[in-house]
């Protein structure tokens, strides 16, 4: 999907526009599917005409994949600065307070819901798999490994697994228990899975 540049003169209002046609698509995507969703459809959900749903993305496999991977990541100036404040946090401190707003992130129902799409469609679509892993898990793997790099002076190979391994922490059967239709973890298991992936990667890269 075609992003574009800040100094553009309508800068704002296309990305004022870019939001409501992800929104709508993601919306679309949910309600009927992969298969079941039309450009025109979400056209016509965001309000738009085909021609200019079309100048903003060539196609629904580009839809798709940007309304993926805008499921996870920094959307807006305040939660950039959020992580970025969180830099100046002790060690620990950061990888805990990082887990939990991740834990929270990927456990939203809509980015459950989109999982169970892609889950749902892969036989018939299978290239939505590998976009959905790139947007869910790689995302906050590669987010994990720029948050441990600040801190750790280990080698690059090590931090990334720590990386990895943070993420199954915080993830793990969790995540499966939902796209199965079961309740979220309560409070005091998010505590302790924040804690048990905060502890993991110290000990990982302080050994």
């Amino acid at each position: 999907m075609k992003d574009w540049p800040k100094n553009h003169p309508k800068a704002k209002a296309m990305a004022r526009r870019r939001r409501e046609i992800l929104d709508a698509a993601k919306a679309c995507f949910i309600q009927t599917g992969y298969a079941g969703t039309s450009m025109d459809a979400i056209a016509e959900r965001a309000g738009i005409s085909l021609m200019t749903l079309y100048r903003h993305a060539e196609s629904k496999d580009d839809l798709f994949a940007a309304t993926i991977s805008d499921a996870c990541r920094v959307r807006d100036d305040k939660e950039r600065a959020y992580f970025e404040g969180l830099i100046g946090l002790p060690f620990r401190e950061l990888l805990v307070t990082s887990a939990t707003h991740m834990r929270k992130r990927i456990m939203q129902s809509d980015n459950v819901a989109l999982m169970r799409l892609v889950i749902a469609e892969a036989s018939s679509f299978p290239h939505l798999l590998p976009l959905a892993y790139d947007s869910f898990i790689a995302h906050f793997e590669g987010l994990a490994s720029e948050i441990i790099e600040t801190k750790a002076a280990a080698p690059t190979d090590k931090i990334a697994e720590a990386a990895r391994i943070y993420v199954d922490c915080l993830l793990g059967a969790d995540v499966l228990r939902l796209l199965l239709g079961e309740d979220g973890p309560p409070e005091r298991t998010d505590n302790l899975k924040v804690e048990l992936a905060a502890d993991t990667v110290l000990s990982m890269v302080q050994s």
